[in-house]
């Protein structure tokens, strides 16, 4: 009989809270005293929401324990509390804490993977005013094992909000992982704080090497007005820590602070032609690379404005330069998934960027860029680097119609590799050289760009080691009559353009 009774309240608190379209966990038995486990009680409380209309699960002030987990067939899609469509989950600020338990996802196990909220196949979900503590530091990821944990996770579905949540200390694979085929995410006025090898604690979370705080395989993905950090850079870049992926047409990138990221934003083709991409007003702060591409097929249509990108070293050995701007691999001749360059860019606008570097060791280089088709590099700012401003390489898809007009190189550093030749521009292609119609370089051209203002010993023609130029094309002959300079401005007349002819 007390069974039932206990049945027939929590029966009469689901029809009123429905009817009201508010739920409160703790009508369900969630006691927010940063002890108990709350899964059970949490997921009751959803269980006994309506998946036609739309329904709030509130969250008051408290911390909610998250201990158990429910397995899948599919490793990678064990998670704690399960979603349907038309739900809100909601709290109040900063105060209402939903915290994965200690040594819950840190075991070799490698069904281990339990997202803290897993949809699929829905629809209509909101988040706010939250803190999700994913508690990383109690967590660490195993060596050589996979951990694919996130706090929020999903897979096919459409109209994610998530907006006013903080999410922190994330020792998986993705903090936000948006998977599949989907549309319409918006994720905004977030915090997202401390994820792959840096979860909070000085010691490291090695065993995890692949992390992004937000990624999406949705169309019309808009990530907006959120701050990104990882608060220990050193120990965050010994491993790459990604800031925004994004991977569905349609999506855009602004207004959002990311710091101590690699790269700062990630753009990739890899599930399919790719367009209509815009990453507008950001601040990329001590970052190894800014904005970083994968290339696996055609990427069209793509503004690239008003960033504000600072570079900083990665922390390991295992990369040997910075990038502002970078789309990688352009000049090899094996052409692979793995290496990202598969396809060509078309109408790719880059405009009104400041990029700068740290003073650092290792190669700094503005823009890497290759495979532009009818595309504009204008109005940007390059200042510090110690490599290249502008760095075009060669390629099987060839750069036809780039024009780099207006922009401003300054303030470069002395370059300390032994043998790498820099410059203000530098324009490479070591693909096309004893290959019959290989496209090449056509239609490029430098206009009314500014090259001043050096640092330490750069004036000099011959620094101590390495050698600057003011531009350095080595290409074969075919193509030199293809790169014009026209009306630039070289503050030192040792600076000026040099041409070799590769055969």
């Amino acid at each position: 009989m007390k069974g039932l009774a206990i049945s027939l309240v929590i029966l009469i608190l689901s029809i009123a809270a429905n009817a009201e379209g508010i739920i409160n966990v703790r009508d369900f038995g969630a006691k927010g005293d940063g002890t108990t486990d709350d899964t059970k009680a949490i997921q009751s409380a959803i269980n006994n929401a309506s998946p036609i209309s739309m329904t709030t699960i509130y969250f008051p002030k408290g911390i909610y324990i998250i201990a158990t987990y429910t397995t899948t067939t599919n490793f990678l899609e064990n998670y704690c509390l399960k979603l349907h469509s038309n739900l809100s989950i909601k709290g109040d600020g900063d105060g209402s804490v939903i915290r994965l338990a200690d040594h819950t996802f840190d075991k070799k196990d490698t069904a281990d993977n339990g997202h803290i909220f897993y949809g699929k196949v829905v629809k209509n979900v909101n988040f706010s005013d939250l803190l999700i503590d994913m508690n990383g530091s109690n967590n660490l990821v195993p060596p050589n094992v996979f951990k694919n944990y996130s706090a929020i996770f999903t897979s096919v579905g459409e109209n994610y909000h998530i907006s006013n949540i903080t999410v922190k200390n994330c020792s998986g694979t993705n903090m936000i992982d948006i998977m599949s085929n989907g549309d319409n995410l918006l994720i905004e006025n977030c915090r997202f704080i401390n994820g792959g090898n840096y979860v909070g604690s000085l010691k490291p979370n090695k065993g995890q090497i692949d992390f992004s705080f937000v990624y999406s395989e949705w169309s019309h993905t808009i990530i907006r007005n959120n701050f990104i950090q990882q608060q220990n850079i050193d120990i965050a870049l010994e491993n790459y820590t990604g800031g925004i992926e994004l991977h569905g047409s349609g999506s855009s990138a602004f207004n959002n602070y990311v710091e101590g990221c690699w790269p700062g934003i990630y753009i990739t083709s890899i599930k399919g032609p790719l367009e209509n991409i815009t990453v507008q007003n950001n601040q990329f702060l001590k970052c190894v690379t800014g904005i970083f591409f994968y290339v696996n097929h055609t990427i069209r249509n793509v503004l690239i404005e008003n960033n504000d990108i600072s570079l900083t070293p990665a922390r390991s050995s295992k990369n040997d330069f910075c990038a502002g701007i970078r789309i990688p691999n352009g000049n090899l001749k094996e052409y692979s998934k793995e290496l990202a360059n598969l396809a060509p860019l078309y109408n790719v606008k880059i405009v009104g960027n400041t990029i700068s570097a740290d003073s650092m060791q290792t190669l700094s280089m503005g823009m890497i860029l290759h495979s532009l088709h009818q595309s504009v590099v204008s109005g940007n700012v390059i200042k510090q680097m110690n490599y290249g401003g502008i760095v075009l390489q060669g390629s099987k898809w060839g750069t036809d119609s780039l024009l780099v007009e207006n922009n401003v190189f300054t303030d470069f550093r002395v370059n300390n590799n032994p043998t790498a030749v820099a410059g203000y521009v530098v324009i490479t292609d070591t693909y096309s050289p004893g290959l019959k119609d290989a496209p090449g370089f056509k239609n490029v051209i430098f206009s009314k760009n500014k090259f001043i203002g050096n640092l330490g010993n750069l004036k000099t023609k011959n620094p101590p080691k390495g050698s600057f130029f003011g531009a350095f094309v080595a290409l074969p002959s075919s193509m030199k009559n293809d790169i014009k300079f026209e009306n630039n401005y070289f503050s030192d007349k040792n600076e000026n353009i040099h041409l070799v002819a590769v055969p």
